[in-house]
Formats: C-alpha cells, sequence, structure tokens
C-alpha cells in the first residue's frame, strides 16, 4: 500500500497542475506567437529582406518582455495562494508533510513549469533553422542564449515573487511587493543621484544615471535585453540571487506563523521598514519634482514634506488595511527629525566633499568636458600635462569658490571633471556653470595643442593611409565634394590639421552652424568624422583652388532667395508643432519682411545664419532644388549690417 505521505504529495502535484496548469499554457501560447509564428510570418514572405535580427529578443520583443516580467509573477501569486487563504493554509499545513518537503515540492514544481514552455519554444525554433534558412539572421548560439536568459530572468523574477509570498498574506500587496523588490535598487539609486544635487554641491548625478545603473535591477535589464547585451559579472550576480531567493524563501516559509495569513507584513520587524522606506522614496520623489520644476529651496522643502506625509499615509493605509486609518503622529515627528538632521549633516559637509580636489601628485590623468556622455564613450579623452592639470585643477578651485554664484546661474552650461587618481579611485564632479565667467581658463586649456590632439580624432589619421574624403554640406541640399587623388587627400588632412591648431577658443565655440561634415575613410576601413566649421579659411581657400568649394557648401548659387523677419512678427506654435512650410508660408505676408535676391547678402546671411531659433531675428531660404525651404535665425552677435539697418 502507497503510505500517506506519497499519497498526499500526489494529490499535492494534481491540485498544483489544476491551480496553475492555465498560466503554462498561456506562457507557451504567447511565446509562440512573440517568435515562431512570427519567425514563420516574416521569413517566408517579402518582409524577409527588412528582417535585421541579431537575436531571438528581435521578434516581438515587447511581447516577450511583458510575458517575461508577468508571467513569473502570476504564477507565484496562485501557486503560493494557499498561504494567503486561511482554511486551505490549515488543511495544507495539517497534512503530514513537513514545511521544507511542503515548500520544495511547490517552488521546483513551478520552477518545472517556467522552463517547460521556454525549452519547448527552443525547440520548435531549432526545428524550422535550416529549412527557413535562418542562419541568416541568428546562429545555433544565439538561440542557446536566449534559452539560458529567459530561463534565468523567469526563475529570478519567479523566486522573488515566492519570496515576498512568504513575508505578506496578501495576494494583491505580493504582487506589488514582487515590483517593489526588482525595482528598488535602480529606482532608490535614480531618486538619491537626481536629490543628492542640492545639497552636495558638485555630485554628478547624469554620471550616476549614465554608470550602467539599470544592471541593478533585473526588470530593467531584461526591459533592455535585446539592445544591451548583459555581462558576464551580471548573469554570476542573476545566478547567485536565484539561489540565495530559494534559501533565504525556505528559511522565512518555516519560520512563518500560520495566523500570519491576511496580514499585510506577517514578521512585525518588516512593518518599520516598509512604512518608512517608502515614506523616504516619496519623499525623494516629491522633493524631485517640485525641485527641478519650481528650482528653489522653499519649494523643494515642500515637495519633501508633501511626499513624506503621502508616503507615511499611504504606507499606514497599506499596513491596517483601510483607507480609515488610526495615525500615529509620533512616527512621523521622529522620522522628520531624522531627516532635518541628515540635511543639517549635509550642510556641514564633514568628508569635505565639496571641497576636495587632489593635488596634482595624486592625479594620473583628467578629464574635462561639458557632460557625462563625452567620458562614457568608448574611448574618453583625457589630458596629463602638468600645465593643463594645473589649469583644470585653478579653474575646479574657482567653481568651487563661486558656489553661490554658480547656482544662482544656471543657464544649462556644464563643467564635468573626473580625475583618475594614481591609487586606482576616481573623483568625480559636475557643475552648472556659465562658461563665461571662466573663459579665461577654457581658453587656455582648449588652446593647447594637447588639448587639441586629444579631443580631435583626424590627429589620430596618418596622411599616407587615407582612402577618400567626402564633405557633406550642412544643409537640406543634396550634393557633395570627394577627393581621391592621393596628393589632395595628403594635402587635406594637413591643411585641416593646421586650421584646427590655429582656431581660437572662440572660433570653436561659435554657435553659427558649421559649413559641412566631412567623412574621412581610411585604408583600414575606419572612418572619422569632423565639423567643418567658419574658421577653417585655409581649407576652404584649398577648395576653391581645387574646384570643388561649390560642392562642398552650401551657396548663394542654391538659393532663389530668402525672406527675413523680426522674430516677434511670427506667430509660432511651439505645444503644437509647425512646419517650415507653413513658416515660410507665413514669413512672405509680412509687409515689412525683407526678401533677399542679392547673392553678396545671401552668403553674408549663410555665414552667420544658425539653426538655433532663439535669434532675434528669423531667416527662411527657399532653395533651387526641389523648392526645399530651410528655416534659421540670426543670434545678436551675428546679425548681418543690413538686417540691423532695415530694422532699426
Amino acid at each position: 500500500m502507497q503510505s500517506k505521505i506519497s499519497l498526499a504529495n500526489k494529490e499535492i502535484r494534481k491540485t498544483i497542475l489544476r491551480s496553475v496548469g492555465w498560466v503554462t499554457i498561456v506562457h507557451f501560447i504567447g511565446l509562440i506567437i512573440a517568435i515562431p509564428l512570427e519567425i514563420l510570418m516574416t521569413t517566408t514572405g517579402e518582409q524577409r529582406q527588412y528582417i535585421r535580427a541579431e537575436s531571438l529578443f528581435y521578434f516581438h520583443f515587447e511581447i516577450q518582455a511583458v510575458i517575461n516580467i508577468g508571467i513569473p509573477v502570476i504564477l507565484a501569486i496562485f501557486l503560493f495562494r494557499f498561504m494567503q487563504v486561511k482554511p486551505f493554509s490549515d488543511f495544507m499545513h495539517s497534512l503530514p508533510i513537513k514545511r521544507d518537503r511542503l515548500f520544495h515540492q511547490y517552488a521546483l514544481t513551478g520552477m518545472i513549469l517556467l522552463i517547460i514552455p521556454v525549452l519547448l519554444i527552443a525547440f520548435i525554433v531549432s526545428a524550422l533553422y535550416n529549412p527557413l534558412n535562418l542562419a541568416e539572421f541568428f546562429t545555433w548560439t544565439d538561440i542557446l542564449k536566449w534559452l539560458g536568459i529567459t530561463i534565468m530572468f523567469n526563475l529570478l523574477v519567479f523566486l522573488t515573487g515566492v519570496f515576498t509570498g512568504m513575508i505578506t498574506g496578501i495576494s494583491a500587496i505580493q504582487g506589488i511587493l514582487t515590483y517593489i523588490f526588482l525595482l528598488l535598487p535602480t529606482g532608490l539609486l535614480v531618486l538619491l543621484a537626481y536629490n543628492l544635487p542640492f545639497y552636495l554641491y558638485g555630485f554628478a548625478d547624469r554620471y550616476v544615471m549614465e554608470s550602467k545603473i539599470e544592471a541593478f535591477s533585473p526588470l530593467v535589464a531584461l526591459s533592455q535585453v535585446q539592445y544591451r547585451p548583459l555581462g558576464a559579472f551580471e548573469i554570476i550576480v542573476y545566478c547567485l540571487l536565484i539561489f540565495i531567493l530559494y534559501g533565504v524563501s525556505l528559511w522565512v516559509y518555516k519560520n512563518r506563523k500560520l495566523e500570519a495569513v491576511t496580514q499585510s507584513l506577517v514578521f512585525p520587524l518588516l512593518k518599520p521598514i516598509f512604512k518608512y522606506g517608502m515614506t523616504f522614496c516619496t519623499m525623494l520623489l516629491g522633493g524631485l519634482y517640485f525641485g527641478i520644476m519650481e528650482g528653489n529651496t522653499a519649494w523643494l522643502i515642500a515637495g519633501y514634506v508633501f511626499g513624506a506625509i503621502l508616503g507615511y499615509f499611504v504606507a499606514e493605509m497599506v499596513l491596517q488595511k483601510s483607507w480609515r486609518i488610526i495615525i500615529h503622529i509620533r512616527g512621523l515627528i521622529i522620522y522628520a527629525g531624522v531627516m532635518a538632521l541628515l540635511v543639517i549633516l549635509f550642510q556641514f559637509d564633514f568628508t569635505q566633499f565639496e571641497k576636495k580636489v587632489p593635488n596634482v601628485s595624486e592625479v594620473e590623468r583628467i578629464h574635462l568636458s561639458d557632460n557625462a556622455y563625452s567620458y562614457n564613450l568608448e574611448d574618453p579623452y583625457f589630458l596629463t600635462t602638468q600645465e593643463n592639470m594645473d589649469l583644470i585643477r585653478r579653474l575646479h578651485k574657482e567653481i568651487i569658490y563661486n558656489k553661490n554664484k554658480n547656482v544662482a546661474r544656471d543657464n544649462g552650461e556644464h563643467a564635468f571633471f573626473v580625475y583618475e587618481l594614481k591609487n586606482g579611485k576616481k573623483l568625480v564632479r559636475d557643475y552648472s556653470i556659465d562658461k563665461k565667467e571662466y573663459a579665461h581658463f577654457y581658453k587656455l586649456i582648449h588652446e593647447s595643442e594637447e588639448y587639441k590632439r586629444v579631443t580631435n580624432r583626424i590627429f589620430k589619421v596618418k596622411e599616407d593611409q587615407v582612402e577618400k574624403i567626402t564633405i557633406h554640406p550642412y544643409g537640406p541640399i543634396r550634393k557633395k565634394a570627394v577627393i581621391v587623388d592621393p596628393s589632395d587627400l595628403k594635402e587635406a588632412i594637413t591643411i585641416l590639421k593646421n586650421d584646427i591648431n590655429s582656431a581660437t577658443y572662440e572660433e570653436t565655440i561659435d554657435k553659427r552652424d558649421p559649413v559641412a561634415s566631412i567623412e574621412i575613410m581610411q585604408k583600414n576601413d575606419k572612418t572619422v568624422e569632423i565639423e567643418w566649421i567658419i574658421s577653417y579659411k585655409g581649407f576652404e581657400e584649398w577648395l576653391n583652388k581645387k574646384g570643388l568649394l561649390e560642392q562642398a557648401k552650401v551657396t548663394a548659387a542654391d538659393i532663389s532667395y530668402a525672406y527675413i523677419v523680426d522674430t516677434k512678427d511670427l506667430q509660432i506654435n511651439y505645444a503644437q508643432g509647425y512646419s517650415y512650410e507653413e513658416l515660410f508660408e507665413q514669413m512672405g505676408k509680412i509687409s515689412h519682411a525683407i526678401k533677399v535676391t542679392d547673392q553678396s547678402r545671401l552668403e553674408e546671411s549663410l555665414i552667420n545664419s544658425s539653426g538655433y531659433h532663439d535669434g532675434p531675428y528669423m531667416i527662411g531660404y527657399y532653395f533651387k532644388e526641389d523648392g526645399i525651404i530651410d528655416i534659421k535665425s540670426f543670434r545678436t552677435e551675428h546679425v548681418p549690417d543690413f538686417v540691423q539697418q532695415y530694422f532699426k
């Protein structure tokens, strides 16, 4: 005869399949639609030529993401539903089965039910691989990668749901807590990163945001896996978390009290953590919103107060399972006191965060730019000469000294510093400044030979290794100049380098549009692109001498006529958007608009106009080629004399 335990185990397996078998079926159908069916539809028709698949995640990635994020949580909720319903819980725990055995049976069955649909999809795609010639789009290795990554994320999300099911007695809260846990690391980092600049002058929030913080949240990493491959370290961490969550969930389950059913949180220790954790997060969110939107201390504090009160009340509602709650005002007062103390401590800057500037003897190299993006490139530039490093340190110190002035004058310009120290550490700072106030430093740094060499990729190009130069004029018309003669190529590269070396700081920050984009193709098939700015007169003269200037830039000969109007006379609906054609038509109807047909004036206008539509005067060009229209403006410092005299 079968023992009571084996009979119970058999019935439990039947119960599990009856209660959550439908989830596996939905999982399988969803993946069938997302991958094999999509592959059949796209690879057997005319769409095949447009497929740019590099992995199985290419096919209906949005559906795959929803399935991988939603199905494991739904499975965890329904699988451990017996822990949230008192009669069911009493019945299951009255069976002659130890808790750990019961947990293993449910958890392992759930994991198997998650894995089976994924394995079946991989098998189906493998069966289609040769008949449909799928090697054209992805390899067998890509199928195995998709299989491994999908199973890994499914198990990680599922076991997070299992863990939250162990600490709560309400299914709805189990689902909510699962996503909170999965998003919390990245979400908290984002909130802290955006709030700390209000208290730590120079804190580089944008650097933190661009430092792969998405890896801290499995959900965010999963949503980006199509175009951001996982690193080996990330995979190891996620796999370790799967085992840790399984072990911790088992331990929590064995120590959970049966009477905790229907409680929001079953362990008393978790209640204050949840309450004040939620209060802290909503406080940061409120401060972030009001601080960025209004930009002053009063609104920042108001945002913190509103966010903290809202978070505290919502947490109490969750814990008390009612909107008619008893307010524990003492706890809120204590929380407010602790936060006020933290703010005061920040003001004293005990760590010397704001004043810290490394000595030259400690520094290996320095990166100075306008934003963190330049540093996060594959090959960021650095300055290493004693003179430049000393200039950067002096600039840094002066920015710190002018803290109050800089904070009050936030005009969108930034100074971003990265000191890479000899001990292997980094010091990163980001400041909002008015560059005009520090132009004397920037001029010396930007005009140095080292800065020009490391920030202009053309200096890595050897003249005898260039195969072709293509010049694309900056504008809406289709023409280009091509240089292929070896001697001309050498001359062009040499002249461009000379123009870059002789350019002043003021010329390099000129806001007028560049003349053209120069594409330098090397014999190793690598391409270097640089902008031809207005000050590169030597290159312009050389092109004119070679008879290439007309094709290398937009000239007055390309334009039929232009209208110039006072910007205030134009009715531009920035919210709804506008087309250049509508704007040009409006310009033509303004009675005191200037209609320019003179070639010299058109040439002067082309040189001085800018694609930024923030100047006092707007100009609309009507090109001869296909009647193309382009709208630009004249900034105050670059308004042509004939325009100023006309609108006096």
